[in-house]
């Protein structure tokens, strides 16, 4: 998958798990929507923390999308 500005955007809200922590909502860029195994939505962005090379996953949970970063 190429690192292209495709100009589609998503809000996810960044969370971490494993640590309890909440990174907020950020609008990133958007790479592709898919359905995983299970048939739920899944989106491939772009990391907002200053890695723009690195592809984060967020899955759609209780009406918006969010990423795991644990």
């Amino acid at each position: 998958m190429a690192n292209i500005v495709s100009g589609d955007t998503l809000d996810v809200h960044f969370v971490n798990r494993g640590f309890g922590t909440d990174e907020g909502i950020k609008t990133v860029q958007l790479f592709e929507l898919l359905l995983n195994d299970n048939q739920t939505p899944q989106a491939i962005v772009c990391s907002p923390f200053g890695l723009q090379m690195d592809k984060l996953t967020a899955e759609f949970e209780n009406n918006q999308w969010v990423c795991d970063l644990d």
